[in-house]
């Protein structure tokens, strides 16, 4: 059995400003601190034996309330850093020129093989995440842990410990302030915390459903 908790960073500044974010390193805005502390507010009285982060910011800055209260160190782990989006860092998604504009669509088409330049797709990321999961699986038997990441990587490591194919991964949804538990006993159940209520099965882009 393991209890895991799969936290997404809280708002950034460059969240607020529709701004692509990857390995970009924008610090959280008031939001996002409040976010954070929700989270805390959340999780306080939780067992919770392990904290690990992206070793990105935003991702760690929302665990620090957590980890200060529980007196647990955050352990930072560069295999959760968002997935890098290259030439698309910092510019804003709702002015691309057209040669972005083009970048964005093949990508958005073929997310799994096509690269943009300087870039990484969803099959890089899943690779640097799978040897992750393994060792979060075979360390913490019988215990709970949180994990506080990113929107893309999030998405796949939860398919990953579902068992999904990754193509099914793209549905899953994850906004600043929604936090997923995924409970691994004799079967595997998903829960997603938003808005104040607890739902079984996933939150989805554009809808939601239970497994």
């Amino acid at each position: 059995m393991i209890n895991i908790y799969i936290a997404r960073h809280g708002e950034t500044t460059w969240n607020a400003e529709g701004r692509i974010q990857g390995w970009s390193d924008p610090e959280l805005s008031p939001l996002g601190y409040s976010q954070s502390l929700a989270l805390l507010e959340h999780l306080k009285g939780r067992p919770i034996s392990a904290i690990y982060s992206s070793d990105l910011q935003r991702s760690y800055l929302t665990a620090q309330p957590i980890a200060r209260r529980l007196g647990l160190p955050i352990l930072k782990q560069a295999e959760l850093k968002e997935i890098g989006f290259g030439i698309l860092e910092g510019k804003n998604l709702f002015q691309f020129d057209e040669e972005l504009k083009n970048q964005w669509n093949r990508f958005k088409d073929d997310r799994f093989s096509y690269r943009i330049p300087g870039a990484e797709n969803y099959s890089d990321v899943a690779i640097r995440l799978k040897p992750f999961m393994e060792k979060i699986l075979q360390q913490h038997e019988g215990e709970e842990i949180l994990i506080v990441g990113h929107r893309v990587v999030n998405r796949l490591l939860i398919g990953m410990f579902l068992g999904f194919p990754l193509e099914k991964t793209l549905k899953i949804e994850q906004t600043n302030d929604c936090l997923y538990l995924i409970e691994r006993n004799v079967e595997t159940r998903v829960f997603h915390y938003i808005d104040g209520e607890i739902r079984e099965g996933l939150l989805l882009v554009g809808q939601e459903i239970s497994l």
